[in-house]
């Protein structure tokens, strides 16, 4: 079996961070080892280096949806961590940031490739030089423009020492951005979300994986394993993860003569003349990550049949449970607020999770859909942050109950938590 995903939120504090809650960020560690970054709030670095599961140097791809502060103050911080960066230039010295930079040291791919909004790339740059960062590897940064933004100079004299230039990605005509990357592994794909600047929500889809064998099929195997070491396959039961992987088989005699097909496209071939056929591809996981938003519809297209949703949920109503409610407040008020600010309640990431029809396949099968909340309020501490019964837990379980409502009784839904891995299996 694939390993699972792993979703690790490394901040999950709005504007204002807590002593429990780092500002936004929020890793996804694939099967593969790759490491996705989304988000990179002040005081990540802090946060990598407390989790000993999550290596650093498997960070090639930044993911930045805003411009917020509160999401980008810890990005150049960690690009001169990444890439063995340091400052500073001794009295009569050469500027130790244009040493190997000429074109005859340019790689062709970037170190660390940066994707985000327009303005990204000159806050980058302007960071970089400002702070007199030297940088030990390259970056690249690709900014994902809206239908109506001009695109930022992007030539080779513009660029920041270390800098390869990046690409300007503009929406398609239904405002998505399509495969801004693509591996063997899994492909990225963003559209846009509201809040109160321009905003990106991003989903990432993992290619097919293979079908699962039939349990009747190693006993078939084992009836016939005289026959297949006959014919050179030493253990025949190899022959369902060859069949599982997509391989085929064929035997030959001596001098070349050709037998014939132990494993084919079609399926495993028994003496009998039948045909033990390739169990059908499984559907990959679709993972969608929103920042900030008051109103992620525009993305809903996109995010359609994801297996894991997540969504900001800033602020709630929960008078039961939450001494600071005000006995004027109602959760029509609480959410009037919430939008205006441009954030959304839990009820809110709820409803956007009915409507991207969260955990069903695009074949109308039910899987174990996720829905992760994320981005609380000061006023919401970590779940033990008062001890495993306390009051901060009773909130937190008040707020999951919310979504889990407006969702559907009986979901998944999970309040974030720093440092607290959640994983995703596959389908079965």
């Amino acid at each position: 079996m694939p390993p699972a995903i792993t979703i690790l939120p490394l901040g999950t504090a709005s504007a204002v961070p807590s002593n429990t809650r780092n500002h936004s960020s929020l890793a996804l560690l694939l099967p593969s080892s790759n490491t996705l970054l989304f988000d990179v709030g002040e005081g990540t670095q802090h946060q990598l280096q407390k989790i000993k599961h999550l290596s650093p140097s498997k960070i090639t791809k930044i993911f930045i949806t805003h411009l917020h502060g509160d999401h980008i103050f810890g990005l150049c911080p960690l690009l001169s961590t990444l890439c063995n960066g340091h400052g500073g230039i001794a009295e009569g010295g050469e500027d130790p940031r244009l040493a190997n930079t000429g074109k005859e040291n340019r790689p062709e791919k970037a170190t660390i490739e940066i994707f985000g909004p327009k303005g990204l790339r000159e806050y980058v740059r302007h960071t970089l030089r400002l702070t007199y960062t030297h940088l030990g590897s390259w970056i690249s940064v690709h900014e994902l423009l809206h239908a109506h933004e001009e695109e930022t100079p992007n030539t080779t004299d513009m660029c920041y020492v270390k800098e390869i230039p990046g690409n300007n990605l503009r929406q398609d005509k239904r405002g998505f951005w399509k495969d801004i990357f693509k591996n063997e592994e899994f492909n990225i794909s963003a559209g846009e979300i509201r809040h109160s600047i321009p905003s990106i929500g991003y989903v990432v889809t993992e290619e097919p994986l293979p079908g699962k064998i039939p349990k009747e099929y190693p006993k078939i195997i084992a009836s016939y394993k005289e026959h297949f070491r006959a014919r050179g396959i030493a253990n025949p039961m190899s022959l369902l993860s060859a069949l599982q992987s997509g391989q085929t088989i064929s035997e030959h005699g001596a001098a070349g003569i050709f037998f014939p097909t132990i494993l084919s496209e079609r399926g495993i071939h028994l003496p009998d003349n039948s045909i033990l056929p390739r169990p059908p591809p499984r559907p990959g996981r679709k993972t969608t990550i929103l920042g900030d938003t008051y109103d992620p519809s525009p993305i809903a297209p996109l995010a359609q049949n994801s297996t894991v949703l997540i969504h900001e949920a800033t602020n709630a109503y929960l008078p039961i449970v939450d001494p600071n409610t005000k006995s004027t407040e109602t959760y029509e008020l609480v959410k009037e607020r919430t939008m205006s600010r441009g954030h959304s309640t839990p009820e809110m990431a709820g409803l956007f999770a009915r409507e991207i029809n969260l955990g069903v396949t695009e074949d109308g099968y039910e899987v174990e859909g996720t829905l992760i909340l994320n981005h609380f309020s000061s006023r919401y501490k970590d779940d033990e942050a008062d001890g495993p019964e306390g009051q901060a837990k009773k909130i937190m379980n008040a707020i999951r109950y919310c979504a889990e409502n407006a969702w559907c009784n009986e979901k998944r839904v999970i309040c974030a938590r720093d440092g607290v891995k959640i994983e995703i299996k596959i389908y079965e």
